[in-house]
């Protein structure tokens, strides 16, 4: 495997190909990540592990969450991750989260990586965190490279433990719809990934959805997917006689003879995989259009009759009357449209934390090497980028926000604040 071919193909590929490629213009330093790679091949330390690591720090460079360089487990490779998740609360890391790692539990605080205090980390590694509020900050890459940390443990003793990597498990899926009490039903989403199981899921609980007063909607963690499978949910969230808003922001897209090829081979795997008639039109529609401006640079595609058509045959329900829905800093792409779309009923409120907004740059492709790396990148740019708020960075702001705390561990805090918007309605 020729590591040095494959990054000049994923330059390539940035300085071409992917959406942001022209605002972004010298963010890089390919150079500098070239000459590393040829070292560690040179001197045959490369593993397929530190390669996904290097391309990693490099798109970095374009700060742009919505980009992923992936390494997939097989026979030769094991994934490897530190097996928890943080998050930073007043410059102590509260694990949130526990998967492979059995050492300790949630709630355990850590206050050192590599022999530094959080806030040094903070200062020094900025780039690397994404975000400048501390909510907001994304440590798994660091947490992955350290060596060793400090922590404080539930008998409030500081342990030195070295990290260890343990091979990813893929994380399930989660589509719920349950009653929480005699008039509210908790809807859990954790990404719109399979379209058919959630419209299903939905069709299933029809009757449900429209004999409830209130309906609480958590997608908090939802990572994506297919806009498109939340909008057999999102009619219940409207009045009869309401609509979502057409008015369109323009996205334009990097018609690149990379990314029509792309496109074109994403599209017959979805169609492959789903029945879902909205899904089905979006595809032949961006078929069409990339087809007719394939090299033809940017261009602004025209989306008003689909939309218009959409809206037109939307109807909306009077029940549930209450729709409440919870978000947080880990909502994203197709998760995020979901909460803006459903954010225009009069009948919904926001609770929460602001929503990743990963969406100035969308619609992905991918480009695979070897069945071991795949590049993940964003082929369109909305024209009017979003302005970047001084906490809830470019995400989708709630109604009702509310900060992170470790109580968060313990309690579900945002669904208590959610019921309690309930019991005053």
């Amino acid at each position: 495997m020729n590591y040095v071919n494959i990054f000049a193909e994923i330059v390539s590929i940035m300085h071409q190909d992917y959406a942001g490629y022209e605002e972004k213009k010298g963010w890089d330093n390919p150079d500098y990540f070239t000459e590393k790679i040829e070292r560690l091949e040179t001197s045959e330390l490369m593993t397929p592990q530190l390669f996904a690591e290097i391309v990693n720090e490099y798109l970095v460079s374009f700060q742009d969450r919505h980009m992923y360089f992936h390494l997939h487990n097989s026979e030769k490779v094991e994934v490897k991750t530190c097996g928890f998740f943080v998050r930073n609360y007043e410059d102590t890391l509260y694990v949130t989260e526990v998967y492979e790692e059995n050492r300790f539990g949630k709630g355990a605080r850590i206050v050192s990586v590599d022999g530094q205090s959080i806030s040094s980390i903070r200062k020094q590694q900025r780039a690397m965190l994404r975000e400048s509020h501390p909510e907001r900050e994304e440590w798994d890459e660091i947490l992955n490279k350290a060596k060793y940390f400090e922590l404080i443990n539930e008998n409030e003793d500081v342990v030195k433990l070295e990290l260890n990597l343990y091979r990813r498990t893929p994380k399930k899926s989660t589509y719920d719809i349950r009653s929480i009490n005699e008039d509210t039903l908790l809807v859990t989403l954790s990404d719109f990934g399979d379209t058919d199981r959630i419209v299903n899921l939905i069709e299933k609980h029809k009757d449900d959805l429209l004999a409830s007063k209130n309906v609480i909607v958590d997608v908090r963690h939802n990572s994506g997917g297919n806009a498109h499978a939340g909008n057999s949910l999102v009619r219940y969230f409207y009045k009869k006689g309401e609509k979502p808003s057409s008015e369109l922001k323009v996205r334009e897209f990097n018609c690149s003879d990379r990314n029509v090829e792309l496109f074109l081979k994403s599209a017959e795997n979805v169609r492959s995989s789903t029945d879902d008639e909205d899904t089905l039109k979006m595809l032949e529609f961006g078929e069409n259009q990339f087809k007719t401006y394939r090299n033809q640079g940017f261009v602004a595609f025209d989306f008003s009759e689909f939309i218009a058509d959409r809206v037109n045959e939307f109807e909306g329900e009077d029940n549930p009357e209450n729709v409440i829905i919870l978000s947080d800093y880990y909502c994203a792409s197709a998760g995020e449209e979901f909460v803006g779309t459903s954010k225009g009923s009069s009948k919904v409120t926001i609770v929460g934390r602001a929503t990743m907004g990963l969406n100035d740059y969308s619609d992905l492709v991918s480009i695979n090497w070897d069945k071991q790396f795949t590049l993940y990148y964003p082929i369109s740019r909305l024209e009017q980028k979003t302005e970047v708020h001084p906490i809830h960075g470019k995400g989708i702001q709630p109604d009702i926000y509310i900060k992170w705390t470790p109580k968060h561990i313990e309690e579900d805090i945002d669904l208590q604040q959610a019921l309690k918007l309930i019991n005053r309605r």
